[in-house]
């Protein structure tokens, strides 16, 4: 019967649904795939964890899902991040950052040609220009991250690999994101790059934005449409990444199953950040209050107060269908709800979308943390909680039903379409790639 359906005003624009795998999330992400609860077919694979991935990177072929080479050259071109779990890039630096020079084709130091090497051998379809973190005073780079793009190119088509599409990285800080003046430099320097997707990290945004913070992201998004490329919401999760889209600013986006859903570039560029960074115990994504919860806390406070496993329970046989199984598998649970959400909106119109969002995602959300206030025997910690969801989610419906009466009819970004890439032969050996 699929066969037969036809849209009377054109298909809807396809939300892309990127999963990041991280560095210890490949044996999740196999299992959920063999369950049959993660559905996504394009993934993200660093430089780093490319080789040690086999298993799942055939897996993945078998599937024909698109994959992603991350470079990684961002972190190993930073102080922090070089000597930590990059340095399993097949192209560091030894005992130091990339620099300038690791960017010059010809030379035993460039970085260039052990990529486009890389990505041929591996059959990988696309690969990520190599690019700075352009925040902190880094943005001088931007010219040389223009030219390496260029020069990846050229790599790639000398070596056969004219198939090989290059996405962009932009890593950025929200202030810089939110300055007319800097969102002109970068919009100009990219027009005319070799590249396909543009992919967009802000350090300080993802996952718990403000209110305000998601609105005025949203609004910043618009000025890279000139571009004419589908644009990818990097590291940015919760009702955020879904906005983002919904309101056409961004084509897709990417988290990881566990993780990778607010970007912060601290620990990158000042030694005194706290090691570790970003890890914690096992979570559980709640719904209603779009906000992770330890497991043990979420289990407290379901026990605490029974009408809280009516608010924020699953009940939904077809992904959990109880508590138990919510917080025993909460990365199936995860992965099922994000998957339903993208795909309900997909199918929404354009015009119909950002109401869709705030309506059934949104407001939901907010009237799902309205009765949660209610709750009589909550600990002191899940009120507080609950409370700071509540006043965050009131205040983004508000936001947003206001942005959505001014902004009006609004020219989506170009659509991610899915690239087939099947390789014939499955990776080489990675001996010869070792970085001089």
């Amino acid at each position: 019967m699929t066969g037969n359906v036809h849209h009377l005003h054109g298909r809807p624009r396809e939300i892309a649904n990127f999963t990041r795998v991280g560095f210890s999330e490949h044996r999740q992400v196999e299992q959920l795939l063999s369950a049959g609860a993660l559905s996504a077919t394009r993934f993200v694979i660093e430089a780093a964890n490319f080789k040690r991935r086999t298993s799942l990177i055939r897996t993945l072929r078998d599937e024909k899902a698109e994959i992603v080479l991350d470079s990684n050259v961002a972190g190993l071109s930073t102080k922090r991040r070089f000597s930590g779990a990059m340095r399993f890039a097949p192209w560091p630096a030894e005992d130091r950052p990339l620099d300038n020079d690791d960017f010059v084709v010809g030379t035993n130091r460039s970085i260039i040609e052990p990529i486009s090497r890389f990505a041929i051998d591996h059959g990988v379809g696309t690969v990520m220009a190599p690019t700075y973190y352009l925040g902190d005073g880094e943005d001088r780079w931007f010219r040389v991250d223009q030219r390496s793009c260029e020069a990846l190119r050229r790599e790639l088509d000398r070596r056969g690999g004219e198939n090989t599409a290059i996405d962009y990285p932009l890593i950025v800080t929200y202030a810089q994101l939110r300055d007319p003046d800097t969102r002109k430099n970068l919009v100009s320097g990219l027009q005319g790059l070799p590249f396909g997707f543009s992919w967009l990290r802000v350090s300080g945004f993802g996952a718990g934005a403000t209110a305000a913070g998601v609105e005025r992201y949203i609004q910043a998004l618009f000025d890279f449409h000139a571009l004419g490329k589908p644009i990818i919401t990097d590291h940015v999760g919760g009702l955020a990444f879904l906005a983002i889209s919904a309101f056409g600013a961004a084509s897709g986006f990417a988290h990881a199953i566990t993780g990778k859903e607010r970007f912060t570039a601290a620990g990158w560029v000042n030694p005194k950040a706290r090691k570790g960074q970003g890890i914690g115990r096992k979570t559980v994504c709640v719904q209603g209050l779009d906000r992770r919860m330890k497991i043990g806390d979420a289990r407290k406070l379901f026990d605490d107060a029974r009408t809280s496993r009516e608010i924020f329970g699953c009940p939904d046989k077809s992904c959990c269908g109880d508590i138990d199984r919510m917080l025993s598998n909460p990365e199936a649970h995860f992965v099922r709800q994000r998957t339903r959400q993208v795909n309900e909106l997909s199918s929404t119109p354009e015009s119909l979308r950002s109401a869709t969002f705030v309506t059934r995602h949104v407001e939901q959300a907010r009237r799902r943390a309205d009765r949660a206030m209610k709750l009589k025997k909550p600990d002191d910690n899940s009120k507080k909680m609950i409370s700071k969801s509540q006043r965050r989610l009131t205040r983004l419906e508000e936001v947003l039903v206001n942005l959505q009466e001014q902004l009006g009819p609004v020219e989506y970004a170009a659509e991610a379409s899915k690239r087939a890439f099947v390789p014939e032969e499955g990776p080489k050996g990675t001996e010869s790639l070792a970085h001089a």
